[in-house]
């Protein structure tokens, strides 16, 4: 009944107005090649520009793409833009990545393979997660409703927007309400279908003035799942939490068949005095619960994340000068029901640039301040070390830029540059992020690019602040394990090179390819140090573990080529990447030289983590080929018919097993079958208020897991309508 309340609710709210027309939603239906290639971006350069001549590496997703394939979620539709990888954990639920560069350093913990190498924002607001690092995916307030395109912008990118972007960035960018005056648009979804997945969202804009316009809108998800769970201690699976070798783990899967409830409401206030004076003002909530990977969790892979919180989000443009604050504060519990998980957070990021534009030349200085805070000490004692922090702590993190822009040859020439301070509280020093780049147009159908780019990450709370005592007592031993954090780490560096070149081969064919080089280092670990022995009755054994830096450098070489095909009523977008990621210096080892002997009886004095310097080793957790293709045919005004395969290569991912000293033999690993996926929609609409569709994902029911033992979803269809009302 709680499903159906929400379905009827958000529905309810279409019904309760007249919208628009809808052409102006259906802006991309019917559009030529050139108007295509011509799609503004504006994350690549931070400026509004043509798509086919940025510098740099991005691909835009339009709101019009998404609904013409039948994307249920935001995280799904990046399977239609080059160069990411998506792999399903749990129905609705998603491990992503940029270019790979996943579950590195091996034999690590969970926490550690989670993507903490993008940063995902909603525009130009970043939704990271400082704790340690990635995005909670589950956790955005908004949804497909909400969303007018998605930007993505691949390689290093932190000397434009920040630390964390060192793989790329992926930008959603919220639709702006473009109605009449006095008109009020109006759109609702709806769709249902296997594993009892229940999609709806809905919005409603007003356009009081030529100047200032409102949106409210609210979404609401609910997915199921075929319950499994995969025994870390027995190597099998069970249909059952209530199976699982520790029976006390049972109560913290309260619904094992269910992978996500989640709900979101937001509202957004957009004022344009003239071209030169702009505000734009969002404020929202979000609740979500959903079974995922999402921490360590020595019993089964899959954990219960519980998230709770409120944003608001506050840019301004006034003539040269953009300035943009938001602010953000909740809970979460990665593994609800674990000791120690649940936390509060709060992230207040402020960034303001001003440019300057000369005759050929512009220039953009910046200043951005950020604040992150995380306290457990809400709902646990910190004199008895019951929270993974046990404290109140923070990163802070200010930063100096500048953006430089230079044309010349009658703009067929074209540089670009930016350079980026950050100063963090710990470590106390600055890192330097730069991009350089530049294009030669020699026609206006061919452009060559190069790009040149270095980006930090920033520091995490678990690495800097982690303080976590766990005790494993008997009658002859009591055993302590304190895991400490480290203020002074060297912090995650990627540098590239990387070469493009897009052109538009006919009338109606587009080619964009880039080819490039990474070299990622200053990886850190949890590191086990000396164990210290004090004997009695009974025996006190002391064992200390802290992150530290390992000596670990991961090269990776790769190619994504993709096309884009229009001739009258079809078009095809197909796109491929190949990468090789090779690790140098790579020990299996997680002890120091001079700590205890290791949990295989190898000699820490040569088994440790600098015991692997000088070694190759080729990484197999990222798929060498993986890509997919964008496939349309609009029959008319009526029916259309949208099919999307995705597909990706073998994988092996591996993890830490219970133990922190480990060597390969002790290390849980998991052969991620190659797979071909083919989704598919079909739409009718009878009017231009209704669209009917049903939408069919994975049909060839490849049913195998695409994470660490993960859920095998087979074949998934579900149904639903659009409402789209017309103005009156």
């Amino acid at each position: 009944m709680k499903k159906i309340f929400y379905s009827a609710l958000l529905l309810s709210i279409s019904f309760s107005t007249w919208a628009q027309d809808n052409a102006a939603s259906n802006q991309y239906i019917n559009m030529s090649l050139e108007e295509l290639m011509n799609v503004q971006v504006e994350s690549a350069s931070k400026k509004s520009e043509n798509l086919f001549d940025t510098p740099f590496s991005a691909s835009v997703l339009t709101k019009e793409e998404i609904r013409k394939a039948g994307a249920t979620s935001i995280m799904e539709a990046l399977r239609l833009v080059p160069g990411v990888i998506v792999r399903e954990q749990s129905n609705g639920n998603y491990d992503i990545h940029l270019r790979g560069l996943d579950n590195v350093p091996p034999s690590s913990f969970f926490m550690n393979s989670i993507n903490s190498t993008t940063l995902v924002m909603i525009d130009n607001r970043p939704v990271y997660n400082y704790l340690q690092g990635g995005t909670y995916w589950e956790t955005l307030p908004i949804d497909l409703n909400d969303v007018e395109k998605i930007e993505v912008v691949r390689g290093p990118a932190a000397a434009m927007y920040g630390p964390n972007a060192v793989s790329g960035v992926i930008n959603i960018i919220t639709q702006k309400n473009a109605g009449n005056v006095k008109n009020v648009q109006a759109v609702a979804n709806a769709q249902y279908g296997s594993l009892n997945t229940l999609i709806a969202n809905s919005s409603i804009g007003h356009q009081f003035t030529n100047k200032l316009s409102a949106t409210v809108s609210g979404n609401y998800q609910s997915r199921g799942r075929d319950v499994s769970y995969y025994d870390l201690k027995t190597d099998q699976t069970v249909d059952s939490p209530s199976k699982l070798t520790h029976n006390t783990i049972t109560p913290l899967f309260a619904k094992p068949d269910r992978s996500m409830q989640k709900y979101g409401a937001n509202a957004f206030v957009n004022y344009k005095e003239n071209n030169n004076i702009r505000f734009d003002l969002a404020a929202g909530l979000q609740g979500s619960e959903v079974q995922k990977v999402s921490a360590e969790n020595t019993v089964t892979p899959m954990s219960v994340m519980r998230s709770n919180s409120t944003y608001a989000d506050l840019k301004g443009v006034i003539y040269g000068l953009t300035s943009q604050v938001s602010y953000i504060s909740g809970e979460q519990d990665p593994i609800i029901g674990q000791r120690g998980s649940k936390y509060a957070f709060s992230a207040l990021d402020a960034a303001f640039e001003y440019e300057v534009k000369l005759k050929h030349l512009s220039i953009k200085p910046g200043y951005s301040y950020r604040k992150a805070l995380y306290d457990d000490t809400k709902f646990w004692s910190a004199e008895n070390s019951e929270g993974v922090l046990s404290g109140r702590y923070y990163i802070t993190t200010h930063a100096a830029s500048v953006r430089t822009e230079y044309n010349l040859f009658q703009d067929k020439v074209r540089l670009a540059g930016a350079l980026r301070m950050d100063k963090f509280n710990y470590p106390d020093k600055w890192y330097l992020s730069y991009q350089l780049a530049g294009t030669f147009k020699p026609s206006d159908s061919h452009l060559f690019r190069v790009v040149y780019s270095r980006a930090f990450r920033s520091p995490f709370i678990y690495d800097n602040y982690i303080n976590l005592a766990l005790q494993a007592n008997s009658e002859q031993v009591h055993s302590t394990t304190l895991v400490t954090g480290n203020k002074n780490l060297q912090q995650l560096q990627s540098d590239m090179v990387e070469l493009g070149y897009r052109s538009k081969l006919a009338s109606n064919l587009q080619l964009d390819l880039e080819t490039y080089y990474i070299q990622t280092s200053n990886y850190t670990n949890l590191i086990v140090g000396q164990r210290q022995i004090q004997p009695g009755a009974p025996v006190q054994v002391t064992t200390y573990i802290n992150v530290q830096n390992i000596p670990l450098t991961v090269n990776q070489w790769g190619t994504t080529l993709s096309l884009n095909y229009v001739h009258k009523q079809l078009q095809i977008k197909p796109f491929v990447s190949w990468q090789k990621t090779l690790l140098y210096d790579y020990s299996y080892y997680n002890n120091t030289a001079d700590g205890a002997q290791t949990s295989d009886g190898s000699d820490p004095a040569t088994n440790n983590i600098n015991s692997g310097i000088g070694t190759t080793k080729t990484h197999k957790a990222t798929p060498s080929v993986y890509g997919g293709a964008f496939i349309n045919y609009q029959f008319n005004t009526k029916f259309n018919l949208n099919i999307n395969p995705y597909f990706f290569t073998n994988q092996t991912l591996s993890h830490q097993n219970a133990s922190y000293t480990v060597k390969s033999t002790a290390v849980d690993t998991y052969k991620v079958d190659a797979k071909v996926f083919v989704n598919a929609k079909f739409s009718y609409s009878p009017s231009k208020v209704v669209t009917i569709f049903v939408t069919g994902r994975n049909l060839l029911n490849k049913r195998s897991a695409e994470y660490f033992h993960t859920d095998a979803i087979g074949s998934m269809y579900l149904g639903g309508i659009n409402l789209n009302l017309g103005s009156l």
